[in-house]
């Protein structure tokens, strides 16, 4: 709940005289109010610099705990790779005890990457596997353990920053990254400012025909998440505009144009979506390099 000391007073008393509730305490700059609490056992402290937001930290030493790392154990810089495609014959299923710790730890590490966008890949991929696990995911899984390893903890700061304007998106994609099903990974951010406020990396449902294609599916994601800020921002009372960045020219250029053309025409409704968008001045569309995405 946020608001002035009176309001959160009276919500308070209010909410206590119908339900059983536990105040945990009152965050704030003043100097009466609380500098740091536990929320979800995610760690919340309020600084003269800005905001301090850590993620759970426990659900990295439960995932390392149950690989049996060892403190002697190096660790990786990348929390996953691309690995070739297995052949169906030499699979070898995880059983029992072993398939029922896979769905655990992943289920740990779903969670704690709501919060770490650095192993929002691995996750996702390692979540592909629950259903049927394989020797090959326990591997997988057991390189993310080697990378928490190094970075057990990430703690975001968000300073104090001026009145910003506009919401930016980040997107980029793959072309037929899995190597199994040629679908497209999507990645994003949205920031406000400084300030990173939502990420994601999700495997497209569709195969696209082309790299193309694959960019301008992670532009419509990004627009969506984009939209949703927005939308709630104003409901908060500020005016924002959305600004969505991509390095992909022939996407760009797709969302810009007028109707599907031939080559995409399977690829309509969200063609006529964005478009209408750019043409309504909605959003804004911005080339970014490579390098810099």
């Amino acid at each position: 709940i946020l608001g002035h000391a009176g309001s959160l007073d009276w919500f308070r008393s209010r909410i206590q005289e119908r339900f059983e509730v536990k105040v945990r305490g009152r965050i704030g700059p003043e100097d009466k109010d609380d500098k740091g609490m536990r929320i979800l056992n995610r760690t919340v402290e309020w600084t003269s610099q800005g905001i301090r937001y850590e993620a759970d930290q426990r659900h990295a030493e439960i995932i390392m705990r149950e690989l049996g790392l060892g403190k002697s154990s190096s660790s990786l810089s990348a929390p996953a790779v691309r690995t070739e495609v297995e052949d169906e014959e030499s699979m070898v299923y995880l059983e029992g005890a072993e398939a029922t710790k896979y769905r655990a730890l992943v289920a740990r590490g779903i969670y704690l990457s709501q919060d770490r966008s650095d192993i929002a890949y691995a996750v996702k991929e390692l979540s592909r596997g629950m259903s049927k696990p394989t020797e090959d995911h326990m591997d997988a899984l057991k390189r993310l353990r080697r990378y928490l390893l190094g970075r057990p903890r990430e703690v975001k700061v968000y300073g104090y920053q001026k009145g910003v304007k506009n919401i930016e998106v980040w997107t980029d994609t793959d072309f037929a990254g899995c190597k199994k099903t040629r679908k497209s990974t999507s990645g994003g951010v949205v920031m406000m400012g400084s300030h990173s406020i939502k990420t994601w990396s999700s495997t497209q449902a569709v195969v696209a025909l082309s790299s193309g294609e694959a960019e301008f599916k992670g532009i419509v994601k990004g627009v969506i998440e984009g939209l949703f800020l927005k939308n709630f921002t104003a409901w908060l009372g500020h005016r924002m505009s959305v600004r969505k960045l991509s390095d992909s020219a022939a996407a760009l250029g797709m969302a810009k144009r007028l109707g599907c053309g031939k080559r995409v025409k399977h690829f309509e409704i969200p063609f006529f979506f964005i478009q209408h968008l750019v043409k309504d001045g909605i959003i804004t569309l911005g080339k970014i390099g490579t390098n810099m995405n």
